[in-house]
């Protein structure tokens, strides 16, 4: 069965809808703007007209997008009432029938059939361990950045010789120092290529040595750099630090018994 990372059992990703490409990234920001999204929208007649026209209206009150040249689609809101889930308001499935995909800023074939390259460099346990450690808002900043979530899986496996399993996060300590360390991906001064894997410099010549599995695979997974902002050796204390925290829980976890 194809790997899904879009709409998972308890997690969704608005990635590819330009839910993240924003200067102000913080959570209560990106909550706001889909509260609102999901309010107008609801309001608007379930017509091409109704929607395209509820869009032209959201995008006038747009926040500053990070990278003009990536599209934002208005039509990303949350699918329940508890604010839990993103997606398209504008799917079938959330319209109850009429498909308003091409009010956007996509087709509907474009929408129907893209998956991001997460959807080959992940696997199926792999997304489900990030799933289970993450919220609507952290979810799609992980998922769609394989060799980050690669680095942590593999650097808590090589520090504590077992690797994280899905079963283990039913645990809380585990599941809170994974989200810890997810967490990073978030606290990113906005304009850091890390907070995008795709707008990643040059990984160098194949002449370099690659990081050893741990921490300073993480920090390379990030692609952090100082020019935007970020304080690569406060950032670097803060990954050993919760590095070690998960590897700590993970040496302690136990899988619950059926």
């Amino acid at each position: 069965m194809p790997l899904k990372l879009c709409q998972r059992a308890r997690a969704s990703c608005g990635t590819c809808c330009g839910l993240y490409n924003r200067k102000d990234l913080g959570r209560a920001g990106v909550r706001a703007e889909l509260t609102r999204h999901t309010r107008v929208l609801a309001r608007a007649e379930r017509t091409p007209e109704g929607f395209r026209a509820a869009a032209r209206r959201l995008e006038g009150d747009a926040p500053p997008p990070l990278f003009p040249s990536i599209r934002s689609c208005q039509l990303i809101g949350f699918l329940d009432e508890r604010e839990t889930r993103v997606g398209c308001l504008a799917h079938p499935k959330a319209t109850g029938g009429i498909d308003l995909r091409a009010c956007g800023v996509y087709d509907v074939d474009t929408c129907e059939s893209f998956l991001c390259p997460s959807h080959a460099a992940l696997t199926e346990e792999g997304t489900a361990i990030v799933e289970a450690a993450t919220d609507f808002h952290l979810y799609g900043l992980v998922v769609t950045d394989a060799p980050f979530v690669r680095a942590v899986l593999d650097g808590l496996a090589h520090a504590t010789g077992r690797a994280v399993e899905p079963a283990l996060l039913r645990e809380g300590p585990l599941a809170a120092a994974l989200r810890r360390l997810f967490a990073v991906k978030e606290e990113l001064e906005p304009g850091s290529d890390g907070l995008f894997g795709a707008f990643r410099h040059g990984a160098g010549t194949a002449t370099e040595m690659a990081p050893p599995p741990g921490p300073e695979a993480i920090l390379a997974a990030l692609g952090a750099d100082d020019r935007s902002g970020n304080d690569l050796d406060s950032l670097e204390v803060e990954v050993r630090a919760r590095f070690t925290a998960c590897v700590e829980a993970l040496r302690a976890a136990q899988p619950r018994k059926k």
